[in-house]
């Protein structure tokens, strides 16, 4: 309990009914003053030290109660009860000094009082509400402990669910990766033009590393430089293919394009198929090691590689979708390559979810990543409907999920995830808020001291 100043009237108590020093005893650390249940006529005041009230339960166990500080008293309840009683176990916490009164003790008249409960009764009822007052925050406090108790529970019955499907995922997505892996090799091994394999390979190498708005403005430029019709330009833009690279592979290029197209977009789809079956993997081995205390991380991680991955994973999710894409050279840091993919698949999937809501507007998704005072800085903003305000302090917490206007908002255990890997990379997830989109702003340090969680 905390030290309060006192009145003329407590100082007048004290110097009356606690100044004899025969009536004071020293209780060293650990020392019982009063146990519950048994007889105590006595009222205490500490002089120095610190005592502490627990209270037992039906099994015998003590739970924390207060803390009794110097010039605050102990047996308050038993002695103006008169029921002589204790209601709780209380001892010392360090050595310390109390003086005491007895229900023997004579009343010293005083001009505002005629007896000695009179006199106590503004002291009783100040310590009485300020043990109210503390058993209310110790109350409050074992409440957070049980609710942080509870969350912890859950993410760790998550990952318990998640053990028990683990081995059939593992199984399906090793087969798509092997027969994924199979089929490239025969399909290199049937091109019979030369030209072809180059195509090919292009799309399995690169994949669909141009976002919605940068195939536009390519499509202008085939249009413009190598005269191609409007549909043959819009399907070749999406390869990637440098002019030069295109004139090369064919001299007939209003013809061959679509073919040309086909055999990247077999390329492109096999790329697809086999981050995805990397990327399963890992997610459900996170999920499943939910809280575990380390994962691999190496030097050498680019996190611009990261965010091309996750898009590309999200890809039938961001084609109704203009995405603009702003990735600076950032340097390499140690990290856990399928952790950030895991991060922006959150962040970009709870994205593209929020605008679909929205109709009859242009959805846009900004990706952002530069560096800011040896902090990589990645935002990641949509223009949807915002986040709800009354969600919106919750966000981060385990299964915040909530319908608003129809409207689903369910962030579920996605976001929990996102801010428990940033911290532990030491870096910070902020987000902002309005009815034109959400806006998170991930900051995470170079050379920061994370080769484990």
């Amino acid at each position: 309990m905390k030290k309060v100043q006192h009145s003329a009237k407590f100082d007048w108590l004290i110097k009356n009914y606690f100044s004899d020093p025969k009536r004071r005893l020293k209780l060293k650390d650990g020392e019982i003053l009063m146990r519950k249940g048994h007889n105590n006529s006595r009222l205490y005041l500490v002089r120095s030290g610190k005592l502490k009230s627990f209270m037992e339960d039906e099994e015998g166990s003590w739970e924390d109660s207060l803390i009794i500080d110097p010039n605050n008293f102990a047996g308050v309840f038993s002695f103006f009860s008169k029921t002589f009683i204790s209601i709780a176990t209380v001892k010392a916490i360090t050595d310390c000094e109390v003086a005491y009164i007895d229900n023997s003790q004579q009343f010293i008249p005083s001009e505002d009082a005629l007896c000695i409960e009179k006199q106590f009764m503004p002291v009783a009822v100040t310590e009485l509400m300020k043990r109210q007052q503390s058993l209310r925050e110790v109350t409050k406090e074992k409440e957070r402990a049980l609710k942080k108790l509870m969350e912890n529970e859950k993410l760790a019955l998550l990952g318990q669910m998640a053990a028990g499907i683990a081995h059939e995922l593992n199984n399906a997505v090793s087969v798509l990766a092997r027969n994924s892996n199979w089929l490239v090799e025969q399909l290199n091994q049937r091109w019979q033009d030369p030209k072809e394999a180059v195509v090919f390979e292009s799309g399995l190498l690169n994949g669909r590393i141009l976002s919605s708005g940068d195939v536009r403005k390519r499509k202008k430029e085939l249009q413009k430089n190598l005269a191609l019709s409007d549909q043959n330009a819009a399907l070749l833009a999406q390869t990637g293919l440098s002019d030069k690279q295109l004139t090369k592979l064919s001299t007939k290029l209003q013809k061959d394009a679509p073919n040309m197209y086909e055999i990247w977009e077999i390329g492109a789809t096999f790329n697809d198929m086999l981050i995805a079956a990397e990327q399963s993997t890992h997610v459900v081995k996170s999920i499943k090691t939910l809280g575990a205390q380390s994962r691999l991380r190496q030097p050498g991680l680019d996190i611009n590689e990261s965010i091309n991955n996750a898009m590309a994973l999200l890809r039938h999710k961001l084609k109704i979708i203009t995405v603009n894409v702003e990735l600076n050279p950032l340097p390499p840091i140690t990290g856990n390559l399928g952790e950030f993919v895991q991060v922006w698949t959150n962040l970009i999937k709870n994205a593209c979810e929020s605008m679909c809501h929205l109709e009859n507007y242009e959805h846009e998704l900004t990706i952002k990543t530069k560096i800011i005072n040896d902090q990589i800085q990645v935002i990641i903003q949509d223009n949807g409907p915002g986040i709800p305000k009354k969600i919106l302090p919750n966000i981060f917490q385990p299964n915040v999920t909530t319908k608003i206007s129809g409207l689903s908002f369910g962030l579920g255990v996605g976001l929990t995830i996102v801010q428990r890997i940033i911290t532990e990379y030491n870096g910070t997830v902020d987000v902002k808020s309005s009815d034109k989109g959400a806006k998170f702003i991930i900051q995470i340090p170079v050379g920061g001291n994370y080769d484990q969680a």
